[in-house]
């Protein structure tokens, strides 16, 4: 059923019938987590909302004791779902009292527990629930001197100072997350420079344009990676390439899910679907 599945998924491109196979497989093998990241993945590409996602996720046997089977990438995937489906105390939960391997590499559970925390934030200030919004700040940007983070967090984080009034903070986040020069933090240093007024419409242009051409001749190191797909999804979208965007932001998510692609694949189409 995972075989059948994956091939109607990834060979076929035919999400709906592999999402057949894979419940045909949890119902025969309900511990085998391939079934489950199959279901994610189908349900990812069929518009399935991250509460069906996640209670799909959730019906892996004993998924909430710390002393489960589910592998530590499948525990990810559950948190960041349970997250983007605004059940963050769930999905906080989810990480306590249990040992999560890092793989060399791979994500960290304390990279996973701040994404969750950095969402619940961008939530609270989104409905003026600016005490615990600033918190959040606080204990995780205490003077703005924070460990480096990635330009989209920078960003997140500007645009929850500036919900709450905290124009200044605001402002001196923008500025790290415009000074992030790798690959994978182009597009958001260039929307950080539209928010700080220093964007060069031609000059931008030409940045991306020139990291997407390296990355696209490059191709044959990263077209097995989520990540790399996210990548260079991402700068086409920035380019206004919305339809090629989305075909790697699909093909993120039905590789192996690596630093939160799924998860980053999965919020980088609803913000294309919704400048549609």
């Amino acid at each position: 059923d995972v075989d059948m599945g994956n091939a109607l998924l990834k060979l076929k491109g035919d999400p709906q019938r592999a999402l057949a196979s894979f419940r045909e497989g949890m119902r025969n093998d309900p511990e085998n987590a391939d079934v489950y990241v199959g279901l994610d993945e189908a349900m990812s590409l069929t518009g399935a909302s991250a509460a069906e996602r996640a209670a799909i996720l959730s019906q892996y046997p004993s998924a909430e004791a710390p002393g489960s089977k589910m592998p530590a990438d499948l525990v990810y995937q559950l948190a960041s779902t349970r997250a983007e489906a605004m059940q963050f105390e769930q999905a906080l939960a989810l990480l306590k009292n249990r040992f999560l391997a890092s793989e060399e590499g791979g994500i960290t559970p304390a990279e996973v527990q701040f994404e969750i925390g950095l969402m619940q934030a961008d939530a609270w200030a989104k409905t003026q629930n600016c005490a615990a919004a600033q918190a959040f700040l606080a204990s995780h940007a205490p003077g703005m001197n924070m460990d480096r983070r990635s330009a989209r967090q920078y960003v997140m984080l500007a645009g929850i100072a500036q919900s709450c009034g905290q124009a200044k903070e605001s402002e001196l986040l923008l500025q790290k997350a415009a000074a992030q020069v790798d690959s994978a933090d182009l597009a958001w240093a260039i929307q950080a420079e539209k928010s700080l007024g220093t964007y060069h419409a031609e000059d931008a242009e030409q940045r991306l344009a020139t990291r997407l051409a390296a990355a696209e001749s490059g191709a044959e190191t990263g077209v097995n990676s989520g990540s790399w797909w996210y990548n260079l999804g991402l700068l086409q979208a920035a380019l206004k390439r919305s339809e090629q965007a989305r075909e790697s932001f699909d093909k993120a998510l039905i590789l192996p899910d690596t630093h939160m692609s799924h998860h980053l694949a999965r919020e980088a189409l609803a913000a294309l679907s919704a400048v549609r």
